[in-house]
C-alpha cells in the first residue's frame, strides 16, 4: 500500500510540475526547470433582479477577505488594507423599475457572535492559532456607515472596506490570526 502511495506522489509530481524544483544549472547545455499547477475556473450566474455584492470589477464577492500577509513583531508597521464594495442588481439595471421608487441603503459588519464592526471604533478581535492560540489582534473595520439615499435611477451603492492591523509589540506571540464575521448591505424602500 505505501508503495502504491509513493508511486502516486511521484507521479503527481511529474505530471504537475513541484515546486521547489530543479537546481539551477551549472554547466552549459544543462536547464533546471520548476512548475506549479495551473488552472484557471469560472462559474456564470444568471443575471436578474437579485442583490449582489461585487468588486470594482463588478465580479461577485464570495468573501470579503483581506490578508496582511506575514507581519514581524516588532517590526512591522500598521498595514491597511483596502477593497472596494458594491451594492448592485444582479442585472445592472436601477434600483427602480418605475423611475419614481427611492431607497435607502445601508452597510453593516458583525463579527461570528453577531456584535457590531464598523467605523464607531469597534474591531474584529483576530483570535491566535497553533502557539499563538491564547492571544489576540484588533483589526479596525472601516467603511461607509449610517443609512444612505438612492435615487430612483442609481445602479448601484459604493462603499470602501478597510482593514487596518496596528503596528504589532515585540512580544506579540508568531503564528496565524485570523477573525471571521459577516459583511452586508440592506436596501429598504422608502
Amino acid at each position: 500500500m505505501k508503495r502504491v502511495l509513493f508511486g502516486l506522489l511521484a507521479v503527481t509530481a511529474v505530471a504537475f510540475g513541484a515546486n521547489p524544483g530543479g537546481s539551477v544549472p551549472t554547466t552549459t547545455g544543462t536547464s533546471g526547470s520548476v512548475g506549479v499547477p495551473l488552472e484557471v475556473r469560472v462559474t456564470v450566474l444568471p443575471k436578474g433582479p437579485q442583490l449582489v455584492l461585487v468588486d470594482e470589477n463588478n465580479v461577485l464577492i464570495q468573501k470579503l477577505s483581506f490578508d496582511h500577509g506575514n507581519m514581524v513583531a516588532g517590526l512591522s508597521t500598521e498595514s491597511t488594507l483596502e477593497k472596494e464594495v458594491r451594492l448592485m442588481r444582479a442585472d445592472g439595471a436601477a434600483f427602480a423599475t418605475n423611475n419614481s421608487d427611492t431607497y435607502t441603503a445601508k452597510f453593516e459588519a458583525t463579527d461570528l457572535n453577531g456584535n457590531d464592526i464598523g467605523s464607531n471604533g469597534k474591531v474584529l478581535v483576530l483570535n491566535g492559532h497553533g502557539a499563538a492560540s491564547s492571544e489576540k489582534i484588533d483589526s479596525i473595520l472601516t467603511f461607509r456607515t449610517g443609512n444612505i439615499p438612492v435615487a430612483a435611477a442609481d445602479k448601484m451603492v459604493t462603499t470602501k472596506v478597510q482593514s487596518t492591523v496596528p503596528a504589532l509589540s515585540d512580544t506579540q506571540a508568531s503564528g496565524l490570526y485570523v477573525g471571521s464575521g459577516t459583511f452586508k448591505a440592506t436596501l429598504t424602500m422608502n
